[in-house]
């Protein structure tokens, strides 16, 4: 193991490996420093397998999201790893009543208007996609493009493909201080050792604001934990993905807060569901500031358990055979900080994608890629730019 490289990433998630990836990929020598003891220790190793295009706000977060999007089989086929992908299996931002599917209706005209293939569907459509939907359903906002993916699988390809390029990891090793020489990052603390290298990637996820202050500097990335209920696997029932379109609605119309339970507000509760390759259902979600405390609860299980039977019925005969949970790394303007800082030369940071990482995962990699190679982005990268939430620490 050398203590030089031309990159070290920090975080051992999707970003961290998808960065590592596409840097090698340019022959630069990259390290990644991971705080735990392999990789996907944190929020990735506990997320769903969405790859959802309308649960994006209408502009510049569709656009990027459906270009992370499409680079999903051209990124697999290099990885030589399927990682579970199934294209094309459909996305739905469900409507349970009349309030929620009027208000989602323009919403959908503008990801429309952005070039985003989507449609309003009534509730007899919606059950001839997904037949064991409940009748009572409204209706949903359709998206024929959205595609899933085992991120586990995804991960572990591109820590195999990254090390044939030559990344080296080292684990156990928390970032304790970001070295700075002359104005510019240099390198890393860790109880592993001391690392040198031209460029510092902040890639730690819901770990980021902490790394950040070894930086010197201050980024609002903060915790949300997302527990999710595992049911014992049964033949194929839901073939797309999917999620309540309420906290969608409420974005464009706050006064539909009142739709939701004292008890879902508490809880950042929404309904998602997905069906695995094996068979499992995965109900989620929540989004609760709890710290970093990964427990599940009672209440929390409960309230997943009863929402989710009433939108599949058939829930209702299963086992429910385990829970768990994760951080979703949030920001307060609920977009990812991709790119560097003017505040130190030389640190970038890849991190805050709250619970749409994986649609942005690819884009992600290839972004940072591209800005530390000083080549032209795939997309512009400024409405993400750190420097709109990072400051120097005070003092």
């Amino acid at each position: 193991m050398h203590n030089k490289a031309d990159i070290i990433v920090i975080g051992a998630g999707l970003m961290g490996l998808s960065s590592a990836y596409y840097l090698s990929k340019k022959g630069l020598r990259v390290l990644v420093a991971e705080q735990g003891p392999g990789i996907l220790d944190g929020s990735s190793g506990a997320t769903d397998g969405y790859i959802m295009h309308n649960s994006k706000m209408p502009g510049y977060h569709s656009q990027i999201g459906c270009l992370g999007s499409d680079m999903y089989p051209g990124l697999l086929a290099e990885l030589g790893d399927n990682c579970d992908y199934e294209p094309d299996c459909g996305g739905y931002l469900i409507c349970e009543d009349d309030r929620t599917f009027a208000a989602m209706c323009p919403i959908v005209e503008k990801q429309r208007a952005g070039g985003m293939d989507i449609q309003m569907i009534d509730g007899y459509e919606l059950r001839q996609l997904e037949p064991e939907l409940s009748p009572h359903l409204r209706g949903a906002t359709y998206t024929p493009g959205s595609s899933k993916v085992e991120p586990i699988k995804l991960g572990c390809a591109m820590a195999r493909s990254g090390k044939r390029q030559g990344v080296q990891f080292i684990f156990n090793a928390p970032v304790t201080e970001v070295l700075v020489e002359k104005g510019r990052a240099a390198g890393v603390r860790t109880p592993a050792g001391v690392y040198y290298a031209d460029h510092v990637v902040n890639a730690a996820g819901s770990w980021a604001g902490i790394v950040a202050e070894a930086a010197g500097l201050y980024a609002p990335v903060k915790p949300r934990r997302g527990q999710i209920v595992v049911t014992e696997a049964v033949a194929p029932m839901i073939r797309g993905v999917m999620t309540s379109a309420g906290f969608m609605a409420m974005k464009f119309y706050p006064d539909m807060l009142d739709c939701f339970s004292e008890q879902s507000k508490k809880l950042g509760h929404g309904f998602a569901i997905e069906q695995t390759n094996e068979g499992t259902i995965l109900l989620s979600f929540t989004n609760e500031f709890a710290g970093f405390d990964k427990s599940t609860t009672m209440e929390a299980i409960e309230l997943l358990i009863k929402e989710a039977c009433k939108f599949v019925p058939g829930l209702r005969d299963m086992h429910f055979i385990r829970t768990f949970a994760g951080f979703r790394p949030y920001t307060p303007d609920n977009l990812p900080m991709i790119g560097p800082t003017t505040h130190l030369e030389g640190f970038y940071f890849a991190a805050g994608h709250e619970g749409g990482g994986l649609a942005l995962t690819p884009i992600t990699g290839l972004l940072i890629s591209e800005i530390i190679c000083g080549e032209e982005p795939s997309i512009t990268w400024q409405p993400l730019a750190p420097d709109r939430l990072v400051k120097p620490l005070a003092g």
